[in-house]
């Protein structure tokens, strides 16, 4: 029998889990934070003005702690998402003034028929360190869009540009008819559908925004082998998508063996010499029917 949540994220594209983590754990993963945003640069902030910015964990071992935490551990029984691998994971974090992330989907897989059943190919876990509302740049999604068709799919996405928020009039960036604003507080982890179109308010506050985003693939052994070696090329940060290659620096592979036992049982591994799937974000919107249409 499916449970609540896993109904939910079927349904909707995400459910929330409320107290996943106590206070002592949200702490120690805002020290952790802390520490990796003292070294954001000033161009990065530029280059991701609408997220605020996106800092890769994988040059910080201290995470090894929450990526295998128990408790994520039995959440992912409960939602019948077990045999799962870790890709990759990031602080997010607004400031103060910060606009509006645009709209978009984070899904790479769109080649893949696979991506347009009712197959949950790829998890995102939003772990909140703080209280969210739209007048601090809380999640905002539009419910069943991982698998139904909507008017934000048609309008085209230029990561760059929309990162560094070179128009704020964009279409992306403003609220859209049935979309949800997720409130949450520190500790609750958001389950998202990583097809599920999704957003942010603007931070209007006078405090920070901070997340930790982890991404995960159920059912890794299952799935087709150029997506099992896409996974593992985004792991192991050697892929290249429009233009920009993410820099090849401090591998989780390379952790000391204190961090890296506690998660290398997540750790993608596949044959090699089979090409990755080519990324794709872009679904092919007369297959996308899942549920119906908006």
């Amino acid at each position: 029998m499916k449970s609540t949540n896993r109904e939910k994220l079927e349904r909707q594209g995400y459910c929330i889990v409320r107290s996943l983590f106590d206070q002592s754990m949200i702490e120690k993963i805002g020290q952790w934070c802390d520490k990796a945003l003292e070294n954001v640069s000033e161009n990065h902030r530029i280059l991701f003005k609408a997220q605020g910015c996106r800092i890769d964990i994988s040059d910080y071992p201290d995470f090894s702690e929450i990526i295998g935490h128990e408790a994520l551990a039995a959440l992912f029984d409960e939602l019948d998402l077990g045999g799962h691998v870790f890709n990759s994971g990031s602080i997010i974090s607004k400031p103060p003034s910060n606009p509006s992330l645009y709209w978009h989907q984070d899904w790479w897989g769109w080649d893949e028929p696979l991506s347009y059943t009712d197959r949950i190919p790829q998890v995102n876990m939003m772990i909140y360190l703080a209280p969210t509302s739209p007048d601090n740049g809380c999640l905002r999604v539009i419910p069943g869009s991982h698998r139904q068709k909507h008017p934000i799919h048609e309008i085209p996405v230029a990561y760059g540009s929309l990162s560094r928020v070179e128009n704020p009039d964009h279409p992306l960036y403003q609220s859209w008819e049935g979309e949800a604003a997720i409130a949450v507080q520190p500790g609750d982890v958001v389950v998202k559908d990583a097809r599920l179109l999704h957003s942010a308010y603007a931070n209007t506050s006078n405090q920070d925004r901070t997340l930790l985003s982890l991404n995960f693939n159920p059912n890794f052994s299952a799935l087709p082998a150029g997506m099992q070696a896409r996974i593992k090329s985004i792991f192991m940060r050697a892929w290249e998508f429009d233009g920009a290659s993410v820099p090849n620096d401090l591998l989780m592979s390379r952790w000391s063996d204190q961090q890296r036992e506690k998660i290398e049982h997540l750790f993608p591994a596949c044959a090699d010499g089979v090409p990755p799937l080519n990324f794709n974000f872009s679904p092919d919107l007369d297959l996308l029917n899942g549920a119906g249409h908006f």
